[in-house]
């Protein structure tokens, strides 16, 4: 059944593909790219422990390269340069080079299509509310949600100036792993405008193996002309790493003032938690639930440069773990 679902879906893509490929007129357009590159950095200073924790680190770094095939084809890669994953110490020393992006995508007034190794819509809204990716990641991202980017397809549609939806079905299992199995993840976001610089987002995504696994997110920010955003979102999934009754909340909160062009105050609160399974005396992540407070100042002191001094911290739910509480000093620089 799901390879007959699997077959219908490619072969409607191909045929819906095929059809926009044969509406391409030629004209005057001439092929041009662009290369790009971001950089994390910090300085961080562990507070209020025996061992105080020092160091200076790049916590990642992009390189990426654009071609524009058309004035509807572009062509992008983007090559990332960190850590797979950073559950422990050990693989924060570690740096590998791998693929985020690998893609084609295609746009024509209200369509939009990636295929091939592409980013998630589902990130992106509160990433860009947020507005402090160097810092520290978005909510889903950072706690393991889903991936900020996965090999499959995506189709986004602008329906009018106030709602847009987007179908996503990739392999779920993330930009730096391979398809291990027959297993699709499918989602489903609608972005909301009702009104000037205001945004509402509700997204579900659905994967099985031995159990079912769906997250329900939903997300609200408004921009008070550039000089005041708020956010704030929620999510909730269910059967968390397909194990039956494993169900994990999060929520999250944040804020900023620009107080002129340069200087920026901002702050967030996250809290992330899960339920107890019948019979066990503890919510079966207490090792890892807990909630965050992260607040500081923002400077520009150039065009792409931003520097922020900040503080952060988190509180584990589990009385056995000690709370964390470093001062960061972050940067970001880009081309």
């Amino acid at each position: 059944m799901k390879r007959k679902f699997i077959l219908v879906i490619a072969a409607g893509l191909f045929l819906f593909t095929n059809n926009l490929f044969s509406q391409e007129e030629e004209n005057t357009f001439k092929p041009w790219g662009k290369v790009n590159g971001t950089i994390f950095s910090n300085f961080h200073h562990e507070l209020f422990a025996e061992e105080h924790q020092s160091a200076f680190a790049v916590e990642r770094a992009y390189f990426g390269y654009e071609h524009f095939l058309s004035e509807n084809f572009t062509i992008y890669l983007k090559l990332d340069i960190g850590s797979p994953n950073q559950d422990s110490p050990y693989d924060i020393l570690k740096r590998y080079a791998y693929f985020k992006n690998a893609a084609l995508s295609y746009k024509k007034d209200k369509l939009t299509i990636h295929f091939g190794l592409i980013d998630l819509y589902h990130f992106k809204t509160s990433e860009k509310f947020w507005g402090h990716r160097y810092i520290y990641k978005s909510f889903q991202d950072e706690h393991k949600f889903g991936n900020s980017a996965d090999l499959g397809a995506s189709v986004k549609y602008d329906l009018n100036d106030f709602i847009s939806a987007d179908f996503t079905i990739m392999n779920g299992e993330g930009y730096n792993q391979l398809q291990t199995d027959n297993t699709y993840k499918s989602a489903l976001g609608i972005t909301l405008n009702p009104v000037k610089n205001l945004t509402a987002r509700f997204y579900v995504d659905y994967i099985e193996q031995d159990e079912m696994q769906t997250t329900w997110s939903s997300f609200v920010g408004y921009d008070f002309n550039k000089k005041v955003i708020v956010g704030a979102e929620y999510n909730i999934q269910l059967n968390n790493k397909f194990v039956k009754g494993r169900n994990l909340n999060g929520f999250s909160g944040f804020a900023s003032y620009n107080i002129t062009e340069k200087w920026q105050i901002f702050g967030r609160y996250d809290k992330l938690w899960s339920n107890t399974i019948e019979g066990e005396p503890y919510q079966w992540n207490i090792n890892k639930d807990g909630s965050a407070i992260i607040g500081g100042v923002q400077f520009i002191p150039y065009k792409n440069i931003r520097i922020a001094a900040n503080y952060q911290d988190w509180y584990p739910y589990a009385k056995n773990i000690e709370n964390e509480s470093f001062f960061y000093l972050n940067l970001e620089y880009k081309f």
